[in-house]
C-alpha cells in the first residue's frame, strides 16, 4: 500500500467512526426514543475511537451489536473498530453481512472490505517474512501462509473492482487495484517451486 493511500484509509476509518451515524439509511423506521439510545451508543464509541481507546470502542459496540445485531450503523463502526485493531477475520463477516443486506451505501462498505481484505493480506505477507528469516519457525507453514496471503489479495482486488461503478473516486481505487495485481503476481512468483524464496522455506 502506497503511503498516501495508507494515510488516506486511515483517515477514511477514523472519519467513519465519527461521522458513522450520518450513513444513509434509507426505508427503516425506528422508534425514536430506540434511536437515541443506539445513537448515543455509537457516540461514546465514537469518542473512545477519537480518543484512541479501540479496544474500549470494540467493547461498548460488541455490547450494542448484542442487543440489536442488525442495527446496519453500529455493525459498520464494529468493523471500522475491529479493522483498526487488526482484528480483520472479525470485521469481514460484518462487512459482507452489510454489502448483501444492509441499505447503507454499498459501493462504500464494497471499498472498506477491500480495504480490510489488503490489511490482512499485508499482515499475513509480514509473517510469511517473519517465517522466512525465522531459523526456528516451522518452514513447512509457509506455502500455507503464502496461499492465505495471495487469497487475501485476490478478495481485496475482487472488492475493490465491485466498489467501483459506485465510487466517486473511482481513480484513485483503479490505481491501488493496479498496485495489488502486480504485489499479486510478485507473491505468485515468489511461491513457485525452484525461486529463491520457494527454495528458503523447504531446504
Amino acid at each position: 500500500m502506497t503511503q498516501s493511500f495508507s494515510n488516506g484509509v486511515k483517515a477514511m476509518a477514523l472519519s467513519v467512526a465519527v461521522v458513522g451515524m450520518s450513513l444513509v439509511l434509507t426505508g427503516c423506521q425506528q422508534n425514536v426514543v430506540y434511536q437515541r439510545s443506539m445513537a448515543e451508543l455509537n457516540e461514546k464509541a465514537q469518542a473512545l475511537m477519537a480518543s484512541g481507546d479501540i479496544d474500549g470502542a470494540v467493547s461498548r459496540l460488541e455490547a450494542a451489536h448484542d442487543l440489536q445485531p442488525d442495527e446496519p450503523n453500529t455493525t459498520y463502526n464494529l468493523a471500522i473498530a475491529y479493522q483498526t485493531q487488526g482484528s480483520y477475520d472479525k470485521a469481514i463477516p460484518l462487512l459482507k453481512q452489510l454489502v448483501e443486506k444492509s441499505q447503507l451505501d454499498k459501493a462504500q462498505v464494497q471499498k472498506t472490505l477491500g480495504i480490510t481484505y489488503e490489511a490482512k493480506a499485508d499482515q499475513l505477507a509480514f509473517k510469511v517474512s517473519e517465517a522466512e528469516s525465522d531459523p526456528k519457525a516451522d518452514k513447512a507453514k509457509i506455502p500455507q501462509m503464502k496461499a492465505e496471503t495471495q487469497q487475501a489479495y485476490e478478495l481485496a482486488i475482487e472488492s475493490y473492482q465491485q466498489a467501483l461503478p459506485g465510487l466517486k473516486n473511482a481513480a484513485e481505487v483503479e490505481k491501488q487495484i493496479e498496485a495489488l495485481e502486480a504485489r499479486l503476481k510478485k507473491s505468485q512468483a515468489a511461491a513457485e517451486p525452484g525461486s529463491p524464496s520457494s527454495a528458503a522455506a523447504n531446504p
